[in-house]
């Protein structure tokens, strides 16, 4: 699977708006994720964005905010996109490997569209197969990142019909949970504590685990 690195304004600036502005993903547990991302802003604008009074002043905020030192950023930021496309050729396929034995399934994406953010929160879009990547951390971190993030996409592929039955806060809480066989090294959310220390006691691939149903006596 290749990826291909870049950075947008607007993707960046649509962060922002749903995660500093309005925080709009669950936050499982999480209940000072976004205070922690605001206070970790400058002072003068967060200041400005307490001020405005819609999504539209406040996207106009943000928009100035992140133009400051725009082409100086877009500079640094080709750099960190070379250097994790070049990672992800000697990673990367360990990545896959590990993926496609815990789902005991083929990764099926050809390729997937990185778009690097200022912010350290990662969202995406599984319809149109991008995923955002913090930029200011090392690139070790990035392909965990990644990793992470192709767990649950794999996830929405395979398992995409457990939303129906389960209801969108379950679906995506047994998805984070899920991320427990990719990324042990995480804390993960204390609304999937539970789940994710059952999960990781398991020696079975993640649709024996899914078939066997005894997950849901956790979630």
């Amino acid at each position: 699977m290749r990826i291909k690195v870049d950075y947008s304004l607007d993707l960046d600036v649509w962060n922002y708006l749903r995660s500093v502005y309005r925080f709009v993903w669950y936050k499982h547990g999480r209940n000072n994720l976004q205070e922690k991302l605001f206070l970790a802003l400058p002072d003068k604008f967060r200041e400005s964005l307490k001020r405005v009074k819609s999504e539209r002043e406040a996207k106009e905020v943000i928009e100035r905010f992140l133009s400051q030192g725009l082409d100086s950023r877009k500079f640094k930021y080709a750099k960190i996109a070379q250097d994790l496309e070049e990672n992800w050729v000697k990673d990367g396929p360990k990545v896959e490997k590990k993926l496609e034995k815990i789902y005991a399934r083929k990764i099926p994406f050809k390729t997937l569209k990185i778009y690097l953010s200022s912010l350290p929160i990662c969202p995406y879009n599984f319809k149109k197969r991008w995923i955002m990547v913090f930029a200011d951390t090392r690139v070790k971190r990035q392909i965990e990142i990644l990793a992470h993030e192709l767990n649950h996409f794999m996830f929405y592929y395979y398992f995409g019909y457990l939303k129906k039955e389960l209801g969108e806060e379950k679906f995506e809480s047994l998805k984070e949970a899920l991320t427990v066989f990719t990324n042990p090294e995480e804390k993960g959310c204390p609304n999937q504590e539970r789940l994710r220390a059952w999960l990781s006691g398991q020696k079975k691939t993640i649709p024996e685990i899914i078939e066997s149903g005894r997950w849901r006596q956790y979630i």
